[in-house]
């Protein structure tokens, strides 16, 4: 494809874009646009090139996003025009505006082809643009919605202009590591966010206060820079909280044993370390749903006794540290343990201990001839890999 004819077709979408979220949301939409391009999101790790593609592993680099965040139509072809190839499918969608500019993003597959017939959306006319409407809200009943509802802070000039639209926003997202506990505070009170993700948290000690004060907020997703520092402290609870993730927690005590404080009403918990998981204390009394990833879990704490859903992805446990983490189950639904070296004794003795509709033994030490016993001792057990036939 010539560069003339992708540019064109670049700002026809986007057109097409604004002008379709002006039919959904309540904010007038500035015919000025400019762009947030995202590189690389078809997640084709595991997918073998096709004959003529040609992939960028760079474009998967953090940094690149941060070049991207605010660019003009020329900039965007700049990236997207490489020398005659461009992305097989590019999605295009208004996520904010300002009082001049509506901001379109722009996802990207990150296979490039100069073979036009690869292009998808043919049908909309001008391959490889899809034009999409702005995220509609939860339960959304129809009505006109807010463009800010869902909301990205990449530096504090986002949160300079946040504070005009803080009683629309219901999802935020934090994308720097400027805000620790200090940054938070300069986050406007924001009385209908129930959603927050951190994806570049740096606090440190006491780190849920700087969250209790959103008191409708259901679901928080940290993910820690500063691991090291991080400890959940001892403050006011985040009484509202359903759903907790953390990610990249340190290999020492954190404060877990707080979060039956800090976080009573949590029900979904996933933990994450990239070595050693730390949990040491009662996991919160309502929790239903569990994913623990680390080498190995350190410290003395005992899993729920009834849990919907657990998965454990653990490469440095064995048969006994699984079996010590179960001490007190008594009822389990679904279990994955995908990346933890279980033989085919313990895969079998769980199946016989628990009721289970669901069971994940991926990347496990488990055998083929044990699979095939499992699949065969329990008819109803979604089991995966499946044994083969």
């Amino acid at each position: 494809m010539d560069r003339t004819t992708f540019a064109a077709r670049l700002v026809s979408s986007a057109e097409a874009a604004r002008r379709f979220a002006g039919t959904l949301v309540t904010e007038a939409l500035p015919a000025a646009l400019a762009f947030r391009v995202r590189l690389n999101q078809s997640n084709d790790a595991h997918v073998s090139p096709q004959p003529g593609e040609v992939r960028f592993p760079h474009d998967s680099n953090p940094d690149r996003d941060r070049t991207l965040l605010w660019c003009d139509e020329s900039a965007v072809v700049d990236e997207l025009w490489r020398d005659g190839r461009v992305p097989e499918w590019v999605n295009l969608s208004v996520i904010d505006r300002t009082s001049t500019v509506t901001l379109v993003e722009v996802v990207c597959c990150g296979r490039f082809t100069d073979d036009e017939s690869r292009l998808y959306h043919v049908q909309e006319g001008a391959p490889p643009f899809h034009v999409l409407g702005p995220t509609l809200p939860a339960g959304h009943d129809g009505s006109r919605f807010s463009i800010h509802h869902r909301s990205e802070c990449w530096g504090r000039s986002d949160v300079d202009r946040l504070a005009d639209v803080a009683d629309k926003v219901w999802s935020l997202e934090l994308h720097t590591d400027e805000f620790d506990a200090q940054g938070l505070s300069a986050l406007p009170a924001l009385p209908g966010l129930e959603l927050l993700e951190h994806t570049a948290c740096a606090l440190g000690e006491n780190a849920f206060s700087a969250f209790h004060r959103f008191s409708r907020l259901r679901v928080l997703r940290l993910h820690l820079t500063t691991a090291s520092a991080f400890s959940v402290g001892t403050d006011d609870a985040c009484g509202s909280l359903t759903s907790l993730t953390i990610n990249n927690l340190p290999p020492h005590p954190w404060g877990f044993a707080y979060l039956a404080h800090t976080a009573p009403a949590v029900t979904d918990l996933t933990l994450r370390a990239a070595d050693v998981l730390w949990l040491d204390g009662e996991f919160p009394e309502g929790v239903r749903t569990v994913w623990l990833s680390g080498s190995r879990v350190a410290g003395a704490t005992r899993l729920p006794a009834r849990l919907d859903g657990l998965t454990l992805s653990m490469p440095g446990a064995d048969d006994g540290d699984v079996l010590a983490l179960l001490a007190g189950v008594v009822d389990l639904q679904s279990l994955t343990l995908s990346g933890t070296p279980i033989t085919d004794e313990l895969a079998l003795a769980l199946a016989r201990r628990f009721d289970l509709r669901h069971l994940n033994l991926t990347d496990t030490a488990v055998t083929e001839p044990a699979l095939r016993d499992l699949s065969g001792q329990n008819p109803g057990l979604r089991l995966f890999p499946r044994p083969k036939q």
